[in-house]
């Protein structure tokens, strides 16, 4: 979804054999844009459960509805629990991230320290969130290297984000499809994991059904899993406004 957006976390348990490489001769922004035209649909819509556990093991549910277009546009909007009813997340860019509190009856535009913060208390930051229908976008390729992932061939992109951290990707050969995310912290070591599958196919594209985060420094994790979704059903740009925002993204 925009910036869907695994199987079962790997946690400890994965194991990586790497061999530097030009990876076939593609390049990073080439495999990149091979994973955008295998997963990027012109528009989606999606309706998933949201899982959030704990450090203590205590489990919230959400349902959340995502309405996407392209690899820049998302909005996102509880739909339960009855607290969280109606409050919607839109971006329409990078840095462009607003979300709607049905309480305040106002739209506020999420900037500065509070892009960071959990999206409806979940392990996905709003950022986080921003990225998650495309995880090709609005990143710089510091290497690439050819590896193998649960024996599977795979190539893994060392990328700088925006903000200038590092982060690792890694993604399957033959379909181009992402499979983990490693965030870096400073001294570079992992902070969160994002792990991508049960994949779809309809029309030529890709869709994970599947998204698990886990925070490593909590030791929290978040399940994103798609029940439903339709693809290319023609939403128009001017479909991301505010006004759709406190409609509840419908």
């Amino acid at each position: 979804m925009r910036k869907i957006i695994a199987t079962i976390l790997l946690g400890a348990g994965i194991l990586f054999a790497t061999h530097p490489a030009q990876a076939d001769n593609l390049s990073g922004e080439e495999i990149l844009n091979r994973v955008k035209k295998a997963t990027v649909a012109k528009d989606r819509k999606a309706t998933a459960t949201m899982t959030i556990t704990d450090r203590n093991g205590r489990v919230q549910t959400r349902t959340v509805l995502f309405v996407t277009k392209g690899d820049s546009k998302l909005m996102a909007t509880f739909q339960e629990p009855p607290d969280l009813r109606g409050v919607t997340f839109m971006t329409t860019k990078v840095d462009n991230m607003w979300i709607y509190l049905p309480t305040q009856a106002r739209v506020r535009r999420i900037s500065g320290s509070m892009v960071n913060q959990g999206f409806g208390g979940s392990d996905f930051s709003y950022k986080e969130m921003n990225n998650i229908s495309s995880v090709a976008s609005d990143k710089a390729v510091e290497k690439v290297e050819e590896t193998t992932l649960n024996n599977k061939p795979t190539y893994r992109l060392t990328l700088k984000e925006t903000d200038g951290t590092l982060s690792r990707l890694w993604i399957e050969k033959i379909a181009f499809l992402p499979l983990v995310i490693e965030k870096l912290d400073a001294k570079g070591a992992v902070k969160k994991r994002i792990q991508f599958g049960d994949f779809a196919q309809d029309d030529s594209i890709w869709t994970p059904r599947l998204i698990q985060i886990q925070d490593l420094n909590k030791n929290s994790k978040t399940e994103i899993r798609i029940m439903e979704f339709q693809l290319n059903t023609g939403i128009k740009d001017n479909f991301f406004t505010e006004a759709n925002m406190k409609r509840g993204g419908r």
